[in-house]
C-alpha cells in the first residue's frame, strides 16, 4: 500500500514524473550513491531520526498501509508540492555546484592538453554549453520515457534510457572536442573523467546532504500530514478497542447471570429430588403403596411389605393400621389357600371321573377318537401304560391295542386303538386294523 502511494504520488503528476526522470539521468542518483555508502541500519527500533522515510516506510508498512488506503488522494495532493520543492532545490543545487566543475575542470583539461584555449572565458563557455546541452537531454529524455511508459514496460523505458545517455555521450564529447580543438578520443576521456568526478564529488558532498535535507522534509511531512491521520486512528481503534471491551465485559456478566441462574435450578432440582426420595421412603407413602398393592389382588406381595412396613418403622403412627392390614390380608391368604386347596381337590375328582368314563367307555367300545385323542396327546408310554395297560403291538414310534376300544360311527364298528408317538409323547391315535382281540 505504501508503495502504491509512491507511485501515486509521482504520477499524479506529467511534470513531477519528468523531474524525477532528469534528476536520474542527468546527475546519476547522488542520493541513490549517498545511501549505498551510507552505514547499515543498527538492530533497534526504526524511528525516523534514525533511517531514511522511505526505509522508515517499509518496517511501519504494516501498521501504515490502512492509514495511507483511506487517505490517500489526500496524502498525495499534499506531498506532491512538497517532493517538487524539494527536487527543484537539489536539482539548483546541482547545476550550480556542478557548472562551477565544469569551468575547474574544463580549464584544468586545456592547460594540459590544449595549451592554446587554455582561457577562462573558453571554460566558462564550455560549462555553459554543457550545462544546455544536459537539460535539453534531460528534457528529451524525460519526453520519450513519459511516451513508451504507457505500455508499463520497465525494459523499453530503460532502453530509452540507455539510447538517450549514449547519443548524450557522443553529443557531448564533441563538445569538448569542438572548444578545446582536442583529439576525439582524448575528449571522450576527458568527458568520462568530467562525469566520474561528478558522481565523486555528488556523493561526497551532495549525497549526505541530499540525505538529510529529504529525510527533514519527509518527517516534517509526516508530522503534518500523517501524524493528525495516525492519531484519529489511533484514537478511534482506542475507542472500538474500549467499546468491544464493554461489549466483553457486559457478555460476560450476561454469562455469569445465566451460569448463576442454572446453578440456582440445578440446586432447586436437587432439592426437589431429595425431598421426593424423602417422600419415597416416608411411611405415609410406602403405608399408600402397599394398601394398592392389597388393592390389587396381590396377597403374598402385600403380606410380604406389611411385615417389612413393621421393622422399618416399629413405632410408627401407621403401625396399628399396618398390624390390622396384616391380620386382614392372613385372612384372606388362608381363605384363599382354603379355596385353591378344594378346587384343586374337585379338579382331581373330576379329572378322575372323567378318566374312569373314558376307560368304562373304552371297556364298552364306546369311545371316540376324539374322545380319546383328547385326553392322550402329549401323554408319554408309561402314563398310556398305566391308563390302558400294555399295548398288542409295539414298534419305535407306534403302539396297537387289538382289544375293542373304540367305535366308528360311520362304519357303525368297533375297533382298536392305534397309537403314534413323536419323541416320546403322543402324537395321534387313529383306529387299529391289526388283530382284534
Amino acid at each position: 500500500m505504501i508503495y502504491s502511494f509512491g507511485f501515486n504520488l509521482w504520477g499524479k503528476s506529467l511534470l513531477s514524473y519528468g523531474v524525477l526522470l532528469l534528476w536520474i539521468v542527468i546527475f546519476s542518483g547522488p542520493v541513490h550513491a549517498a545511501d549505498t555508502n551510507a552505514a547499515p541500519v543498527q538492530a533497534q527500533a526504526p524511528t525516523a531520526e534514525t533511517e531514511n522515510f522511505p526505509q522508515y516506510l517499509f518496517n511501519h508498512e504494516e501498521d501504515l498501509s490502512p492509514i495511507f488506503e483511506q487517505h490517500l488522494d489526500d496524502l498525495v495532493k499534499a506531498g506532491l508540492p512538497v517532493v517538487l520543492l524539494a527536487l527543484t532545490n537539489f536539482i539548483l543545487l546541482y547545476l550550480l555546484v556542478g557548472w562551477g566543475f565544469d569551468i575547474g575542470l574544463s580549464f584544468g583539461y586545456a592547460a594540459l592538453f590544449a595549451p592554446a584555449y587554455s582561457k577562462f572565458k573558453l571554460a566558462v563557455i564550455y560549462a555553459t554549453g554543457r550545462l544546455l546541452l544536459i537539460l535539453v537531454f534531460g528534457v528529451l529524455t524525460g519526453l520519450a520515457c513519459l511516451g513508451v511508459i504507457a505500455i508499463h514496460s520497465a525494459i523499453l523505458v530503460g532502453l530509452v534510457i540507455a539510447v538517450m545517455l549514449l547519443i548524450d555521450f557522443v553529443v557531448q564529447t564533441f563538445w569538448v572536442s569542438a572548444i578545446f580543438r582536442s583529439n576525439v578520443v582524448v575528449s571522450a576521456l576527458f568527458y568520462l573523467s568530467l562525469i566520474t568526478v561528478h558522481a565523486i564529488a555528488s556523493t561526497l558532498v551532495l549525497g549526505p546532504l541530499a540525505k538529510a535535507r529529504l529525510n527533514n522534509i519527509m518527517v516534517q511531512f509526516t508530522d503534518q500530514n500523517v501524524a493528525g491521520q495516525i492519531r484519529s486512528a489511533t484514537e478511534d481503534a482506542q475507542k472500538d478497542l474500549a467499546d468491544a471491551a464493554a461489549s466483553r465485559d457486559k457478555v460476560k456478566a450476561q454469562v455469569s447471570e445465566a451460569q448463576g441462574k442454572i446453578d440456582q435450578a440445578n440446586a432447586e432440582q436437587a432439592k426437589i429430588a431429595k425431598e421426593i426420595e424423602d417422600r419415597k421412603n416416608s411411611e405415609e407413602f410406602i403405608y399408600a403403596k402397599i394398601a394398592k398393592l392389597h388393592a390389587q389382588g396381590d396377597l403374598a406381595g402385600a403380606r410380604d411389605q406389611l411385615n417389612a412396613f413393621l421393622i422399618q418403622f416399629p413405632s410408627g403412627s401407621l403401625k396399628q393400621k399396618a398390624l390390622e392390614q396384616l391380620a386382614g390380608v392372613n385372612s384372606e391368604l388362608t381363605i384363599q389357600d382354603a379355596a385353591q386347596k378344594q378346587a384343586a381337590a374337585d379338579a382331581a375328582a373330576a379329572q378322575a371321573q372323567a378318566r374312569a368314563d373314558l376307560l368304562a367307555k373304552a371297556d364298552k367300545g364306546e369311545a371316540t377318537l376324539s374322545e380319546l385323542r383328547q385326553a392322550l396327546i402329549g401323554k408319554t408310554r408309561a402314563e398310556v401304560t398305566a391308563l390302558f395297560g400294555p399295548p398288542t403291538e409295539t414298534g419305535p414310534d407306534r403302539w396297537g391295542y387289538g382289544r375293542n376300544m373304540v367305535f366308528n360311527p360311520v362304519a357303525n364298528e368297533k375297533h382298536g386303538l392305534t397309537i403314534y408317538f413323536l419323541e416320546g409323547t403322543v402324537r395321534n391315535v387313529d383306529y387299529y386294523y391289526g388283530v382284534s382281540q
